[in-house]
């Protein structure tokens, strides 16, 4: 009885083992693009200072971006992100709202916000990519994201 429970632990401990040793899981400071402006067919991204603590949750690596409020806009909820826990960059895809203001009508779309980050010591780099569902409408590619890891 006792070689079958101590086979499961064995085969199941250099999971747990990666899962708490991987590069991203913390807190970190980061400048992110928290929107796109368009003006004259021009994307300009509106970047934004914010925390992404990064935790894993069984098989899976677990982000929760906040940005601190940027001037002239409603604060936003924290994002959260998720993505099968990997090794080396890890790419993450979400859904969300998106308000629009085209030639003063203001509409909702979904975005669709595809991330992808990375770690070197205690630097995170990283990308977004954002489409908008049903509009075809260059967002400016991918967008970088950089951060550090916060102190404690």
């Amino acid at each position: 009885m006792r070689r079958p429970l101590l086979l499961a632990a064995f085969l199941l401990l250099p999971g747990a083992l990666a899962a708490q040793s991987h590069p991203l899981i913390g807190t970190w400071d980061v400048n992110v693009p928290a929107g796109m402006r368009m003006e004259n067919g021009e994307a300009t991204p509106v970047m934004a200072k914010g925390t992404l603590v990064f935790s894993v949750a069984g098989d899976s690596l677990i982000g929760m971006l906040k940005t601190d409020p940027i001037e002239g806009q409603p604060a936003r909820p924290a994002k959260r992100i998720a993505a099968k826990l990997t090794t080396g960059a890890i790419t993450f895809v979400s859904k969300g709202e998106a308000k629009m203001n085209m030639n003063g009508e203001e509409m909702t779309r979904i975005s669709i916000s595809t991330y992808v980050f990375d770690v070197a010591n205690d630097a995170l780099k990283g990308t977004v990519e954002r489409a908008i569902e049903g509009l075809d409408v260059q967002m400016g590619g991918p967008q970088p994201i950089t951060g550090t890891r916060a102190k404690s």
